[in-house]
């Protein structure tokens, strides 16, 4: 075998007479070139066994309110998101859609059978769900609502039921608060409601858990981040306990927070929720064009960002709470941010729940005709005749 100091002389001259220029001043390069060739490879292959691969082999569905005569708007999901909490979102198994024979699960808000049965002869179908609202009260409201307990509180509704739940009671002797709850006092309260919902043959009902905790205006918001999210953790991990098949609602209010972080910031982990839920009404900014609409919907805590935020975790996404806001007699009218009578607001939201209706759980309209409040109301009475009509037509 040639010596070391031989092959090197050998290298050299060939180097010399292919290249040309002294030799003497490039005796090391074959081995220099060898070492960067084998560092590069290793790099290489540490590179791609790092990429990960796509479980479908193709980028997420993106959601959008595109459609006729909408705007080219930016994507959704722009604004930064929090690192997920808890397991992965495919690790959580995603819960079903509430029952329809329609494209996406529809209904309403409301407090007797005879509300939500005027408004299905208004539309001319059933309603899928009703979002109601228990008493705030005290414990025993909130752990034996008023919910099922004749026909005219919804005992025999054949359709799903949403029951809007505090995290705590907001008022009287008993009033909660964040720290307590997230203690894991109130945990004991909550299994009582899990069974009371698996006695009322309810198991399997849509929760919204302390809805809106992004804003201000509700005793459970979320002042202190972190006592929220573990408050939400024990109150949901204790009514699954004893009714396992109850879908846990985290409901944001749209358009912002005023709270210390922002909603998604609030996002207690995959297995504590299984529907991601939002309220959009037409205000704080109102949306009195198509392209007005894809603007605040792709905004900050949109109902598009929401949409995007459910894909990206694995969920459903709700909206439980939605209509247009009267221009007279609210306080959005009252500072110019309502969209009043507005039949654009009305198709392009049927718009965004059919082309998102694989992963819409329910949608209900809230109708409201109290001064103050947001006067939404298409029927009894019919506040907002275009909006009606607009309404009608669509989901009739």
């Amino acid at each position: 075998m040639a010596s070391v100091s031989g092959r090197r002389a050998r290298a050299a001259a060939w180097i010399t007479a292919h290249w040309g220029g002294n030799a003497s001043r490039v005796p090391h390069l074959p081995v220099i070139a060898v070492s960067v060739a084998v560092v590069l490879t290793l790099i290489a292959v540490t590179a791609l066994l790092l990429v990960p691969s796509s479980s479908d082999g193709g980028a997420d569905p993106i959601a959008t309110s595109a459609g006729q005569g909408a705007s080219s708007a930016a994507q959704p999901g722009t604004t930064a998101r929090p690192t997920q909490t808890g397991a992965p979102g495919a690790a959580v198994p995603q819960v079903e859609r509430a029952a329809t024979t329609g494209l996406f699960p529809t209904g309403v808000a409301a407090h007797s059978l005879a509300q939500a049965n005027a408004w299905a002869r208004f539309r001319g179908r059933p309603n899928d769900v009703v979002v109601m609202y228990t008493d705030r009260s005290s414990w025993s409201s909130l752990t034996d609502p008023w919910m099922g307990h004749s026909t005219s509180t919804f005992a025999g509704y054949a359709g799903t039921w949403v029951l809007t739940q505090p995290l705590f009671p907001d008022s009287g002797a008993e009033k909660g608060n964040l720290a307590d709850c997230a203690a894991g006092n109130y945990d004991a309260k909550w299994r009582q409601f899990g069974r009371w919902l698996v006695n009322m043959g309810r198991g399997d009902s849509f929760v919204r858990l302390g809805w809106e905790f992004n804003g201000l205006w509700f005793a459970w918001a979320a002042t202190d981040p972190q006592q929220w999210i573990q408050c939400f953790r024990n109150a949901s991990s204790a009514i699954k306990a004893t009714s396992p098949k109850v879908r846990i609602d985290w409901n944001l209010n749209a358009h912002g927070s005023t709270t210390p972080v922002g909603a998604f910031d609030l996002y207690p982990g995959d297995q504590y929720v299984d529907v991601i839920g939002i309220d959009s009404y037409d205000q704080y900014p109102p949306s009195p064009t198509y392209a007005d609409f894809d603007d605040q919907c792709n905004g900050d805590a949109g109902l598009c960002q929401v949409i995007t935020f459910a894909r990206t975790h694995h969920k459903l996404f709700s909206v439980p709470e939605w209509g247009v806001v009267s221009q007279q007699g609210t306080k959005a009218g009252r500072s110019g941010t309502a969209g009043g009578d507005n039949p654009a607001f009305i198709e392009k939201m049927y718009e965004t729940f059919a082309h998102n209706a694989d992963i819409l759980a329910y949608e209900a309209y809230f109708p409201n005709a109290e001064e103050g409040n947001v006067r939404s109301s298409l029927v009894n009475p019919d506040l907002n005749p275009a909006s009606a009509a607009a309404y009608h037509r669509l989901w009739g």
